[in-house]
């Protein structure tokens, strides 16, 4: 798999990756009109165990389902490759049931122990779409292997939109009952979305099943059959520290779920305004942060199977040019977010929750501007990940986001409990976490990979880019402000930074042609600029 390939598969993914973000932003946005503060705290207390559970179901396995495809497709044989795939659909299905029934017999228990009895209906109605997702996963973890990204990307944009239409239809049927009836009609909008997607990627397999079974009759015959135990082993043995390590963060949210309301309130503020504080912190800030992640979320998945390929190939130069490409991407998408948002936190809140008290969109706005920090940790981390795991570093980048997670619950409990930080306390303490894993996983990959970081082209060039950016964004939202009103002001400015960034970047050499023509339809676009000089 060529670097070319890799950064096009990521293409293909981050290209729907955002169009699924800008379709949740379209639910989550009218969902705290509708179902309020407290509601979408109802909402989000059903998540963290839920996610425990789906990262433990989910995580590690289609990770590994690519990793195993994508080696054995470089060597021709298709009949194993499918193997891997039909042995962990079983075990997926098995895996499913099993959390579904655990999380179902639970829920009263988990909504007592999270300090909302209500938050009960809520933790149920997503309980069953842990069978669907653990599927869903497998099916997606073989088309990746493949690179065939087009499934995953289709049954994303089907996900949200099933959310955005059922979820909010359901949640506008059922709030007149009581804000824990609103949360929970739109997490039931959720689970039936998520089935809506895996039906999708069986049909989509079925359509290409004749490919498949010709690929197979192609391969050559071997006088050595793998079992499927051995096959099975081998997916446990790759996914074990996969899923520890994706389990880490699911656990520090629920930890979240009992420091913040109990610490909240132990220092002087009441139990529904502390629900209240909770639910701007996780249900309004954290997703914003979260939304340049989509990028390196799908630089990342491309590039577990490409690294892979290389290392198995003992391909050394190969390793280098994928890992610095992968780094490099992913400061270019990091820095400009997290400028960004610092800068325009309050207009950008204003905007998306205008529907909000204004005291709750400030308070969002400067949780947002914390957070804000941490983006180029946590996009990095995301990315250093990815590329440890292709180098049969599995457990590496696990070790070091759990020392992260021991700094991020000692300062969340510490810097909650001073009133004047309060819930800003929690955003804290996750720009550490990221930032001691970042920085971790970073040496690291200089030292397994051998990669030697060019400090002009990895840092100063994007640097300069971003200051330009930031200072165009800062001033022209102050003047477009005074002449648009703010929520046409901050979407101007943004449009605006984009293209200065852009610009900036080819101008500095930050962005050559060769770059370009790694995307869908780079080559044309690289041809274009390079007749208006504007690249090398």
């Amino acid at each position: 798999m060529s670097k070319k390939s890799f950064v096009k598969g990521a293409a293909i993914l981050a290209a729907a990756g955002l169009l699924s973000k800008f379709i949740g932003a379209m639910f989550r946005i009218p969902l705290v009109n509708i179902i309020g503060s407290i509601g979408i705290g109802y909402y989000q207390m059903a998540y963290p165990i839920y996610s425990f559970l789906l990262i433990v179901s989910t995580a590690g396995i289609p990770t590994a389902i690519s990793k195993m495809v994508a080696e054995n497709i470089a060597l021709g044989n298709y009949r194993d490759a499918h193997r891997v795939f039909r042995i962990s659909v079983r075990l997926m299905l098995i895996i499913g049931l099993s959390t579904f029934i655990v999380f179902s017999a639970g829920s009263r228990l988990t909504a007592r122990i999270i300090g909302a009895e209500e938050a009960i209906y809520s933790i149920l109605a997503i309980a069953p779409s842990l069978v669907f997702v653990t599927l869903l996963s497998s099916f997606r973890g073989y088309f990746q292997g493949m690179q065939y990204m087009t499934p995953t990307a289709l049954s994303q944009i089907i996900e949200q939109l099933g959310k955005l239409l059922l979820g909010l239809w359901f949640a506008s049927i059922y709030i007149s009952k009581g804000p824990e009836f609103g949360a929970a009609a739109a997490v039931a909008g959720v689970t039936l979305s998520e089935g809506a997607a895996l039906a999708l990627v069986m049909g989509m397999y079925r359509r290409k099943k004749g490919e498949i079974a010709h690929n197979i009759q192609q391969t050559p015959p071997s006088g050595y059959k793998v079992s499927n135990r051995s096959i099975l082993s081998r997916l446990i043995l790759i996914s074990f520290p996969i899923t520890i390590g994706a389990s880490i963060m699911p656990l520090i949210s629920v930890a979240d779920s009992l420091i913040v309301v109990n610490r909240l309130v132990q220092i002087g503020f009441g139990e529904e305004e502390a629900k209240s504080m909770y639910g701007l912190l996780t249900g309004n800030a954290n997703p914003l942060i979260n939304f340049p992640a989509v990028l390196t979320i799908a630089l990342a998945m491309s590039l577990v199977p490409a690294v892979s390929e290389s290392f198995a190939g003992r391909d050394h130069r190969s390793i280098a040019q994928k890992t610095e490409t992968g780094i490099r991407l992913t400061l270019l998408i990091g820095l400009p977010a997290a400028a960004g948002m610092a800068i325009l936190a309050r207009p950008v809140c204003a905007l998306l929750y205008g529907g909000l008290p204004d005291a709750e969109i400030t308070a969002t706005a400067e949780i947002l501007a914390v957070l804000s920090i941490g983006v180029v940790f946590l996009t990095l981390v995301q990315t250093l990940t990815a590329i440890l795991q292709g180098l049969n570093r599995m457990t590496v980048p696990v070790r070091n986001l759990a020392i992260g997670a021991m700094f991020k619950i000692a300062l969340t409990w510490y810097l909650i409990g001073i009133p004047e930080i309060n819930v800003k306390g929690a955003a804290v303490g996750t720009i550490v976490c990221y930032g001691v894993a970042a920085l971790l996983d970073l040496t690291a990959v200089i030292r397994y990979s051998g990669i030697r970081m060019r400090f002009g082209d990895f840092i100063v060039k994007p640097v300069v880019a971003v200051f330009i950016m930031s200072l165009l964004v800062y001033f022209s939202y102050g003047y477009l402000n005074t002449v648009f009103g703010s929520n046409k002001a901050v979407l101007l400015a943004i449009s605006l930074g984009v293209i200065v960034y852009a610009v900036v970047l080819l101008a500095v050499g930050a962005v050559n042609r060769n770059d370009l023509e790694m995307l869908p339809g780079g080559v044309k676009l690289g041809r274009v600029l390079s007749r208006l000089k504007l690249i090398r």
